[in-house]
C-alpha cells in the first residue's frame, strides 16, 4: 500500500468514525458538511464506504456478538429487499 492509499485510507476512516460520532448526538447539520465532503469523487465515496461498513462491523460483533450479528444483518437484509419491491411501502410502516 502506497504513502497515498494508506492517507486516503485514514482519510475515510478519519470521515466515518466522524459521521457516526455526529449520527450518535444527532448533528444533522455536520453529518450534511461531511457527506458533501466525502463523495468528493467516486473513489472517496467507496473509501468513506467501506470505512463505515468496517466500524459498523465491528460495533456489531462487539454489541451482539458475530452470530447475532450475522443474523441481524441478514434479516436486515432480506426485510429491506422486500420493502424495496413493494408497491405501498408505507403500509409496512402503519400502526
Amino acid at each position: 500500500m502506497s504513502t497515498v492509499e494508506r492517507r486516503a485510507a485514514a482519510r475515510a476512516n478519519q470521515r466515518a468514525a466522524a459521521f457516526v460520532r455526529f449520527q450518535l448526538l444527532g448533528d444533522h447539520e455536520a453529518m450534511r458538511y461531511l457527506l458533501v465532503d466525502a463523495v468528493e469523487n467516486e473513489r472517496a465515496q467507496l473509501e468513506f464506504l467501506t470505512a463505515l461498513a468496517s466500524i459498523a462491523g465491528s460495533l456489531a460483533d462487539s454489541a451482539f456478538g458475530r452470530e447475532r450479528a450475522l443474523t441481524y444483518l441478514r434479516s436486515l437484509a432480506e426485510s429491506s429487499a422486500a420493502l424495496s419491491d413493494a408497491d405501498d411501502i408505507d403500509r409496512y410502516f402503519e400502526p
